[in-house]
């Protein structure tokens, strides 16, 4: 069977969603294309950013994390996201201090190494509860310092954080459950960084969903609200000189 059997109908569905997406959030084709580039960057940055960080960071089974520590993967992973940001909003460096700073404060916290540490117990539940718990928190940490560079310049900016603490929940718990599974089933340290590398793809992807619906909306809404100051001006304008006298 060749492999334009499978590749044709796999592209027909994506180009069906794609479709889909546009119209749900009212985005026009070429739009859709420049948020689609936005959700790649954003996405294959961020989860490089996290890869190269163990340059920096040891995976292991604590919580501590030194503030350099912090720091240095806050830096790593905001330079990553300034990166797909820099054309979409101003002052997008900032994004790269904040990110720096809420890492680094979590970490003083003894907080500041969920996304690069694991859990010492093998108990899969007990994991997920922990992963959903502490995901949260952080994830509410750094949205909350990343929402002081947006809240200007996105409607609702709010929504980043709440958005932020689930994403990371949600991520943080699949990582450390199946980072657990595996090493039940090979008794290898190793299983816990492949667990961590699918909880890092997940928030790279989810977060990136998230900024990239926010960014459009608050555009489409700016665009929306700026047609209708131009259409009133022209309105006011024609009965302006519609009621102009003729002498």
């Amino acid at each position: 069977m060749a492999f334009s059997d499978f590749s044709e109908p796999l592209m027909d569905q994506l180009t069906h969603r794609l479709r889909q997406l546009a119209q749900r959030w009212d985005l026009k084709h070429a739009t859709l294309i420049e948020a689609l580039k936005l959700w790649c960057t954003w996405s294959g940055l961020t989860w490089l950013a996290f890869g190269v960080s163990l340059l920096f960071i040891e995976v292991g089974e604590r919580r501590e994390l030194s503030v350099v520590d912090g720091l240095i993967g806050g830096a790593l992973v905001g330079l990553a996201q300034w990166l797909a940001l820099k054309s979409h909003i101003r002052n997008a460096h900032q994004w790269i201090l904040v990110s720096a700073l809420s890492w680094g404060a979590l970490a003083l916290f003894q907080l500041g190494a969920i996304g690069w540490m694991a859990p010492e117990t093998p108990i899969l539940w007990i994991r997920a509860v922990m992963g959903l718990f502490y995901g949260a928190y952080v994830g509410a940490g750094l949205g909350a310092g990343q929402w002081w560079v947006i809240k200007k310049q996105v409607d609702q900016a709010w929504r980043w954080i709440p958005l932020m603490s689930g994403i990371w929940a949600i991520a943080i718990t699949i990582g450390w459950t199946i980072g657990g599974e595996l090493r039940i089933v090979s008794h290898l340290f190793v299983s816990e960084v492949v667990g961590l590398g699918l909880a890092w793809g997940a928030i790279a992807t989810l977060s990136g969903l998230a900024i990239v619906k926010m960014l459009y909306q608050s555009n489409r809404q700016i665009s929306d609200e700026t047609s209708d100051d131009r259409r009133t001006l022209a309105a006011a304008k024609s009965n302006l000189s519609g009621s102009k006298s003729p002498y």
